[in-house]
């Protein structure tokens, strides 16, 4: 069970044998080597490697990873875990850590994430009642027949909950832990996996998932989590 979990802000992934070209994406990683690990960043004076260590790396900073086995962790930089990992970066691009010991690919998220002294916790308190409306909106959508909007505007949905754009935008994170937009796009991205993990073609996931076309989907997949969704989805089947 490569992908172990994913949810708005959050994929962890453990994997066998992975070697990636050059590469960046718009989430901040955690590495987590269970075997041997190379991952090297450019810089102004040449290649910086990291060598079996566990490492944080900063979202948006070009980065090649050979790992045997181990856990690649993305989150979402404008969420709660996310804003922790800035804080612990202090500015910089990357950070190493002496884990002696990672868990196995069983362990729960928690764990992982206690390991670079991270809190997270699961959203199980009550929601306000308005975002619970919308929630249950976009679960009908993203899961039903109806047609998907390529983008659900903050002024459309706070007017629809009698809100102004600002404080539906505050409570909407408050409640989250996630701005709109992020939340949104991560939705959407996980409607599209959902959709090929149970048979249906990149272009009938994109249109499920209110992109314009698979080749829409697939780049804003790449730009997001750094490989593409084909890759993605191989691993979750192994």
């Amino acid at each position: 069970m490569p992908i172990i979990f994913i949810e708005p802000g959050i994929l962890a992934v453990h994997t066998q044998v992975l070697d990636t070209a050059s590469h960046q994406h718009a989430l901040q990683q955690l590495t987590l080597p269970t075997g041997s690990a190379h991952l090297s960043t450019p810089t102004t004076d040449g290649i910086r490697s990291y060598r079996d260590t566990a490492l944080v790396l900063k979202e948006n900073v070009p980065h090649q990873l050979t790992m045997h086995s181990g856990w690649v962790i993305l989150i979402e930089p404008t969420s709660q875990v996310g804003l922790q990992v800035s804080a612990m970066l202090a500015g910089r691009e990357t950070r190493s850590l002496n884990i002696p010991h990672v868990p196995n690919e069983f362990s729960p998220l928690t764990t992982l994430l206690g390991l670079f002294n991270l809190r997270y916790q699961q959203q199980t308190h009550q929601y306000d009642p308005r975002i619970s409306q919308l929630l249950k909106q976009l679960d009908q959508c993203l899961a039903g027949p109806c047609i998907k909007p390529e983008h659900w505007l903050a002024k459309d949905i706070a007017q629809q909950l009698n809100l102004s754009q600002s404080r539906f935008l505050h409570l909407f994170k408050e409640n989250m832990g996630l701005p709109w937009r992020a939340y949104l796009l991560w939705r959407r991205l996980i409607c599209a996996i959902t959709a090929l993990k149970a048979g249906h073609s990149a272009t009938q996931a994109a249109y499920m998932a209110g992109f314009s076309d698979s080749a829409h989907l697939s780049r804003t997949f790449k730009k997001h989590f750094g490989i593409t969704l084909q890759k993605l989805t191989t691993l979750n089947n192994r």
